[in-house]
């Protein structure tokens, strides 16, 4: 493994920076944790919450292993916030940065949540959520890399000096 994984919550960026730069990949969770009854490819964000999915029973050690395959791949290999995700990543003694917004920034992300189309659970469910997960995140031990403001994971990545090769 020569990459890195950052483990990023909802609206950071994450997939915008992998449709950006040919050394990055996004791996949305959803293909690995549910089946799905219908075509999700025409609009993933939409099918974050949707209700009608039956759980994969492999996960989420199958996503360990995309995310491992990955990691041979690409410089960074960007995933989804999560708690099991989190533990799953430790379990397999593979390293990750954890990306997350500061707590004042709730408001940019929630209307972030919109522009992209997901769905009125999904967003709700976030802005429930949104203080609670940020507390956790910052009693987490992993190396952290906190957006402020406006500030794009992109924008983080380059005022720090990694590494983005463009398509």
């Amino acid at each position: 493994m020569s990459g890195i994984v950052i483990v990023g919550f909802g609206g950071v960026g994450k997939t915008e920076l992998a449709k950006k730069y040919k050394n990055v990949i996004d791996l949305e969770s959803i293909f690995w944790k549910w089946h799905y009854s219908e075509d999700i490819n025409k609009n993933v964000e939409y099918f974050k919450s949707y209700q009608n999915r039956i759980p994969n029973s492999n996960f989420p050690q199958n996503y360990i292993e995309a995310i491992k395959e990955n990691l041979k791949k690409y410089d960074i290999v960007l995933v989804a916030y999560s708690d099991i995700i989190c533990k799953s990543l430790r379990k397999n003694k593979i390293d990750f940065f954890l990306c997350y917004p500061d707590k004042k920034a709730k408001d940019i992300y929630i209307e972030r949540f919109r522009k992209r189309g997901n769905n009125n659970s999904f967003i709700n469910k976030n802005i429930e959520l949104f203080e609670k997960a940020v507390n956790i995140a910052e009693k987490m031990q992993e190396q952290k890399m906190i957006l402020y403001g406006n500030e794009t994971l992109e924008e983080y990545l380059i005022s720090n000096g990694y590494k983005l090769i463009s398509k």
